[in-house]
């Protein structure tokens, strides 16, 4: 259909009304997204360490929803302030969606009155000897409620199921860290919060405001850019308001989806609305050019979407079939991620293809103002200068990139992947600083769980089982990462305590004589002991040792999972197969193991679309060996820059590679377009290769440029993701310039190698062979062939 443009301006009309239409939908459907209140679940569900996990949360509850507060004890302390603290708990436990509170001022301990075991409340000290005496004689709650000097006391607020899950954990957060902040003011004392609960709150809170100012100085930005190097309002403005469409047209398509709105998916709206900028400035400048060839309006633009509609496709498809890559993957986020992404560049392209040359049509001729941008001294310069590089000095070229390549391999060697719980927050976020105030004073504040199960009901009643939970207990007790744990060993040494009187040397192990007679006081009023629920099954079969892990990362956690199963071996032997490790923190890590092997997995998938799309688009392995060898280049520069300056490997940073590469991809596919295209009129690949540069350069660089300054701002992102992202994609866009800019028409000079291929080539050459068979010239296409030869 060689007159599909027409056809597609004379429907321009209809196209701004289904437009328009469509963005009404898709914007209804969009204000119906929600935010994620929970981790992106990463691991499959049929993951052995994640049923284990399911299981434990059915039997004993979540264990990441605790918000831990910590408030710093004078060292006069008065009776006044606990007395003020226990006030702050009932005020606290007051607010909706708070499950129960544990802390000095609800905490009770067994007292044996003869015949049986009472709930006795803990006095609340009067000065500075009864808090040391308390201390003394309650072993139980050392390093959990109090820390070893006594300078800080500990609040566990538990958050409810319902609120958990849903925005109303925001506002319940919120009030706490309130309401605990307004009493630690009124009594001068220190106040810290820790806990996942606490974690995710604090992160959604921060990212989404910082992204938004980001977006739109990013935004902002690019319209700068846009309107300095066109000179035009409607220039700068028209192709935003279209990717201000597409970024509507995605977070709607989240929408009809079902899906929430999770980290990943949040960072799509931007990313399609820089992805979609380099076409939006092809199809301009394209539509400048072909205006002032003809001078004529409509026939510009009918010419502009001739040449360019193939090739604005050809790059949304390699973008869009990049990201669809990550619906192969196992992981549900990724697999959103991908499908979201994959709708809304397809989105852009028609987009794209239907607004701009609408809006062209609708506004006035351009003038000449506008088109200085075509015969910028400085541009057309720095383009012959490039082209005389490429021509006369590819030595040059091919020995930068030797270097860079030696030097890339130096950084490559030193990459490390590590990943953290509270990764990416800015270095001097608060939670950081109250987590270092955790980590130093009771161990970790990351949930770490292990499950002990026994063969069979009340098999926990017997002596064995809890000396073994004891001297695992002390196993862990001597790593530096793990804070006091708590277990039913604890509560029967309170309860031996309490049976002798309350004197602290009894808190030990029973004597075998004394075990039975404790564990059935000890269950006959679990309801006056409420840790006892929390820690052990009805059956007596199941139980659970519960501390906290400090946020070591994904590169030290195994080393102490695999140290902590050599413990557990040591102290169960041949039961040790019935001892699990579990827990949210382990959850997480293999988390971010399992996202990060599928964003590699999917590079290397899009790596393979691609290629396989460059040869049906060009037929040559040579040029498709070429043109991959060339991208992946930046890409490995980066690896190797990431190594130099200690930039781990995680999710924020892997899922930079996928983009980086679409990127520099559509500028390869836009300069060996116009090589194609110049090489089939004049069959001479040096001469096709520097025009082909003087006719794309400019653009290129200049796309180049903006996406730079795009990108370029969120380096000044307090998140180490954000930031990262707009430095390691700022360095992509550079090093890809050089390579599609100066390596890849060096390359296809050297290799002499034509566009039409080896494959098409073949082909021709058998039909020549058929043709002479039957007694036939040989067409002159063929000559041709072999002199390129």
């Amino acid at each position: 259909m060689k007159n599909w443009p027409a056809l597609l301006l004379r429907g321009r009309y209809l196209w701004l009304l289904f437009i328009a239409g469509g963005s009404v939908f898709m914007a209804w459907h969009a204000q119906k997204v929600e935010i994620t209140q929970d981790f992106i679940k990463v691991v499959p569900k049929d993951d052995p360490d994640f049923i284990a996990y399911q299981n434990f949360t059915k039997e004993f509850g979540e264990d990441a929803a605790t918000v831990v507060v910590a408030f710093t004890v004078p060292s006069d302390a008065p009776e006044k302030y606990w007395k003020s603290l226990k006030a702050l708990v009932d005020t606290l436990k007051h607010l909706r969606g708070i499950e129960r509170i544990f802390g000095l001022p609800t905490a009770v301990r067994p007292r044996w009155t003869g015949e049986k075991f009472e709930a006795e409340p803990l006095p609340l000290p009067k000065d500075s000897l009864s808090w040391a005496q308390l201390r003394h004689q309650n072993p139980l709650y050392h390093k959990l409620l109090w820390d070893s000097a006594g300078q800080s006391t500990l609040l566990f607020i538990q958050v409810d199921s319902l609120t958990l899950h849903t925005r109303a954990k925001h506002a319940l957060i919120d009030s706490i860290q309130a309401i605990c902040e307004k009493w630690g003011s009124q009594q001068n004392v220190e106040v810290h919060f820790a806990g996942v609960p606490y974690l995710r709150h604090y992160v959604a809170q921060l990212l989404p405001h910082e992204l938004r100012i980001f977006i739109v100085a990013s935004l902002l930005l690019t319209v700068l850019a846009l309107l300095v190097y066109f000179r035009s309002w409607y220039a700068a403005v028209f192709p935003v308001v279209l990717l201000g469409l597409a970024s509507l047209w995605t977070v709607g398509i989240i929408g009809l989806y079902g899906f929430k709105l999770t980290l990943l998916t949040a960072l799509l709206p931007p990313v399609i609305i820089i992805l979609g900028i380099p076409p939006s400035i092809y199809m301009l400048s394209d539509y400048h050019r072909l205006y002032v060839a003809k001078g004529n309006k409509i026939q510009a633009i009918q010419e502009m979407l001739r040449q360019l509609g193939i090739v604005t496709f050809m790059i949304h498809a390699n973008t869009a079939f990049g990201f669809l890559t990550l619906y192969l993957t196992n992981v549900t986020p990724l697999q959103e991620f991908g499908l979201v992404a994959f709708w809304g560049t397809i989105a852009t392209y028609f987009l794209t293809i239907l607004l701009l040359p609408s809006f062209f049509m609708l506004l006035p001729e351009p003038k000449e103002k506008h088109l200085r941008h075509l015969t910028n001294r400085w541009v057309i310069r720095v383009v012959s200068w490039v082209g005389g590089v490429v021509e006369k000095r590819r030595s040059w070229i091919y020995g930068l990139t030797a270097a860079l390549f030696i030097a890339g391999a130096g950084g490559v060697i030193r990459l490390k992947a590590v990943s953290y719980m509270a990764d990416d927050l800015p270095s001097e976020a608060r939670f950081l600083r109250d987590q270092a105030f955790f980590e130093e004073r009771y161990g970790g504040t990351m949930p770490f769980e292990i499950v002990i199960e026994a063969k069979q009901p009340q098999g926990l009643r017997r002596l064995q089982v809890i000396r073994a939970l004891s001297a695992l207990q002390d196993s862990l007790a001597r790593y530096p990462e793990l804070a006091r744990s708590l277990s039913i060993a604890d509560l029967i040494k309170a309860g031996r305590q309490a049976f002798w009187g309350g004197t602290p040397q009894a808190y030990a192990l029973p004597l075998p004589e004394e075990l039975p007679a404790l564990i059935r006081a000890l269950r006959s009023h679990s309801q006056t002991i409420p840790l006892l629920g929390t820690l052990v099954d009805s059956a007596f079969q199941r139980t659970r040792i519960t501390t906290f892990v400090k946020d070591i990362g994904s590169a030290q956690m195994p080393y102490l999972l695999q140290s902590v199963k050599k413990d557990i071996q040591a102290t169960f032997r041949e039961e040790a197969g019935r001892v699990h490790i579990t827990g949210t923190t382990l959850i997480f890590l293999k988390a971010i193991d399992y996202l990060i092997d599928n964003l590699v997995w999917s590079l290397l998938a899009t790596f393979l679309l691609i290629a396989f799309q460059m040869f049906f688009l060009y037929g040559s392995v040579r040029i498709m060996l070429i043109s991959m060898a060339v991208n992946l280049l930046p890409l490995f520069l980066v690896a190797g820059l990431m190594g130099y300056m200690d930039m781990a490997v995680k999710p924020s940073t892997a899922l930079i590679y996928e983009m980086a590469f679409g990127i520099v991809v559509d500028s390869a596919i836009h300069f060996l377009s116009s090589y194609q295209w110049y090489y089939r009129r004049h069959p001479i690949p040096e001469r096709a290769a520097i025009v082909s540069i003087h006719h794309t350069g400019a653009l290129i660089s200049y796309t180049s440029f903006v996406l730079l300054m795009g990108f370029g701002i969120f380096i000044f992102s307090s998140f180490g993701g954000t930031r990262s992202l707009g430095i390691l994609t700022a360095i992509s866009l550079a090093i890809g310039f050089f390579s599609n800019i100066f390596l890849l028409p060096a390359l296809l000079i050297t290799f002499r190698q034509a566009d039409e291929g080896t494959l098409r080539r073949t082909l021709r050459q058998v039909q020549a062979r058929a043709h002479l068979r039957k007694g036939g010239d040989i067409p002159a296409k063929t000559h041709e062939s072999r002199s390129e030869s």
